[in-house]
């Protein structure tokens, strides 16, 4: 064992994979601050419910875009996707090729037209106009029992990362995310919660390219890297 991992040993406590210092509690600290000051800040246009659950209409098209794309990029699929990836190779890329994009492609040119017509908040509102109360309620409840689902889902994955990486307490990491989101959107609606998944956005993609530079570094190249993929193959 080198003296570096040593060190790392005798720093990280067990049952987790990094330590935080100092300094790097203060930028998660500055961080949480930062997300409820944008829905403090944005909580102005956030007035009527127009502007809380369509952003007032205003949205540009690139904005809307990232945030999307930040939406779908979270704990879910840093567990996920890796554990597909690693069972199943490139089969797991299918989800997306085959069924996501198109019906992403098929929402996005001929069923937003029909929605942002009819200017209603959600597709049960747009089925309300088309088939009935009935038929509102029903996708309603279906959609209400689906998100909570999704959402205990993607809070346990997010807790279960902490868990890992920080050692945090799995029930105080569910509470203090729950309650920064539920503050955040309250305050200042969906313009809230575009404005800091696009900056999640960012973030999430800044972290993303910084592992594999520094995981070549600690390889030692990609030479580094295919050395030891080779004797793992070998070892195995």
């Amino acid at each position: 064992m080198t003296a570096a991992a040593m060190t790392a040993a005798v720093v990280t406590p067990p049952g987790r994979l990094i330590s935080l210092s100092p300094p790097d509690v203060l930028i998660v600290v500055l961080y949480v601050e930062a997300v409820l000051a944008i829905g403090l800040y944005l909580r102005r246009y956030a007035r009527t419910s127009e502007e809380f659950f369509m952003a007032g209409r205003e949205m540009s098209a690139w904005v809307a875009g990232l945030s999307f794309l930040s939406a779908n990029l979270g704990a879910l699929e840093l567990m996920g996707w890796a554990a597909a990836a690693y069972q199943y190779g490139i089969l797991a890329a299918h989800f997306y090729w085959i069924a996501a994009f198109p019906s992403m492609v098929f929402l996005g040119l001929i069923m937003m037209p029909f929605y942002y017509l009819s200017k209603t908040h959600s597709v049960p509102g747009y089925l309300q106009l088309r088939f009935g109360e009935a038929t509102r309620a029903l996708s309603g409840l279906s959609f209400a029992a689906m998100t909570i689902l999704m959402s205990g889902i993607n809070m346990y994955a997010m807790a279960l990362v902490m868990k890992v990486v920080l050692g945090w307490n799995i029930h105080f990491s569910i509470w203090v995310s729950s309650l920064t989101v539920a503050v955040y959107v309250t305050l200042g609606g969906l313009v809230s919660a575009i404005f800091n998944e696009v900056l999640q956005f960012f973030l999430i993609w800044l972290g993303a390219l910084v592992i594999p530079v520094l995981g070549l570094t600690e390889a030692g190249g990609w030479t580094g890297l295919a050395l030891r993929i080779r004797q793992r193959t070998h070892s195995s």
